[in-house]
């Protein structure tokens, strides 16, 4: 089952992307969160599909990290335009969800494991 996004604020109480999904769960992801966690091909070790480690590419400069714009892709996601200048990153409405860092989401990931 796919759950959606009732709404989406791309800025959220403090440096946050927040969402209320439609089964009434919230998140608030801080920015930093989201970028590291970014699922492009230049973010990702394409050789083993593993995240690079959290921090700043260089080709994409230093500053406040937010994001300048978002937009929906479809009915299933969302891309982020960030201001260090990337935004290849589609972020599936699945994988927001999958890293939803409140303290019951933590607790259920760390459960799997």
């Amino acid at each position: 089952m796919i759950v959606t996004p009732r709404t989406i604020r791309l800025h959220g109480e403090g440096n946050d992307l927040a969402i209320e999904w439609a089964d009434g769960h919230y998140s608030a992801y801080s920015y930093q969160y989201l970028r590291d966690r970014c699922p492009c091909a230049t973010c990702l070790d394409t050789g083993t599909s593993t995240p690079w480690e959290p921090g700043p590419l260089p080709m994409f400069g230093s500053g406040p990290l937010k994001p300048e714009k978002a937009e929906l892709v479809g009915r299933y996601a969302l891309q982020i335009y960030w201001s260090d200048g990337h935004s290849s990153g589609i972020y599936t409405f699945d994988y927001l969800r999958d890293l939803c860092p409140c303290d019951d989401c933590e607790a259920a990931r760390e459960k799997v494991q």
